[in-house]
């Protein structure tokens, strides 16, 4: 039985996707004679799921369909149901799951725990935070979600987050290693080619060695969700795209961000709502819990 998947997502949508060949393993009555490839359609997360030891082989941008028994195109996600269950249940799973786990390479771990190491010794907790963090984020009152008033680019409240002052705030704990992930505001993520592959697959391995992760939802929350990472993030990106008042979508409770996905691990979605001090606060709090 050879089964294709066709993921036409982002990078967080084929980590979710990515799921679908363990539970097509686990249901299938001829494990041995499985084989369930990818087709993908961005570089980054190729070697990711080249990992995965359920996954037989990863094609980029295009291949011949005609030699598989099955082929699933999955759809866009209804945001009304976790995306890794959603895309199983595309993929006829029969008892689907909302988590999903990111492969890394073993080599690249172990690079990155040595170097960090040291810093941990200290009693240091390594942060990650999104390097575009500020452009996913929106500063919104809860009358102004209300009234629904949208500028464009900035949202009801007309403005994104101070992301510089919430890290500024963050890197005056003693206790706290605020390091940058994933690429600079405005990157676009299809312009990424084969050269992208081993640096995305080693920020996998990063956030893997990570206590944390903060920022906003997305591909890379999604990727340190994926292997392991505590992630905090501001409610305030799904909350106005896709919330109940939301400017795309008006959803009650869209089942975006991993908390939704994991339940073994304290994955956080903040409030929308909170003022920068408060998110700074709230992140401070977490962070140094006993």
């Amino acid at each position: 039985m050879r089964v294709l998947i066709n993921c036409t997502g982002f990078i967080g949508d084929i980590l979710f996707a990515s799921s679908v060949a363990q539970q097509l393993h686990t249901q299938a009555t001829n494990k041995d004679k499985l084989i369930v490839d990818y087709l993908i359609h961005l570089y980054q997360p190729y070697e990711l799921l080249c990992n995965n030891p359920f996954i037989n082989e990863v094609h980029l941008f295009d291949c011949d369909k005609s030699i598989y028994d099955t082929v699933y195109n999955l759809h866009e996600i209804d945001f009304n149901v976790q995306p890794p269950k959603y895309y199983q249940i595309q993929c006829g799973i029969k008892n689907p799951t909302t988590e999903f786990e990111v492969y890394t390479n073993k080599a690249f771990d172990a690079a990155v725990a040595k170097t960090l190491q040291p810093i941990k010794d200290q009693g240091l907790k390594v942060i990650a935070y999104l390097n575009n963090w500020e452009e996913r984020s929106f500063l919104f009152t809860e009358e102004e979600y209300k009234k629904g008033i949208d500028v464009p680019n900035f949202g009801y409240g007309g403005s994104h987050r101070k992301v510089e002052y919430i890290l500024e705030e963050l890197n005056k704990e003693a206790n706290i290693l605020m390091i940058p992930v994933g690429m600079p505001p405005g990157y676009n993520v299809r312009e990424a080619d084969f050269n992208n592959v081993s640096e995305y697959s080693m920020q996998a391995s990063f956030l893997k060695n990570c206590d944390y992760f903060i920022g906003a939802e997305g591909g890379l929350c999604n990727l340190a969700a994926g292997v392991g990472t505590k992630t905090i993030i501001t409610g305030d990106f799904i909350h106005q795209l896709y919330g109940w008042n939301g400017v795309l979508r008006k959803i009650q409770e869209p089942k975006l961000g991993p908390e939704n996905y994991f339940t073994t691990v304290a994955h956080l979605t903040l409030n929308p709502y909170l003022t920068d001090r408060e998110v700074v606060q709230s992140i401070k709090d977490i962070v140094n819990e006993k």
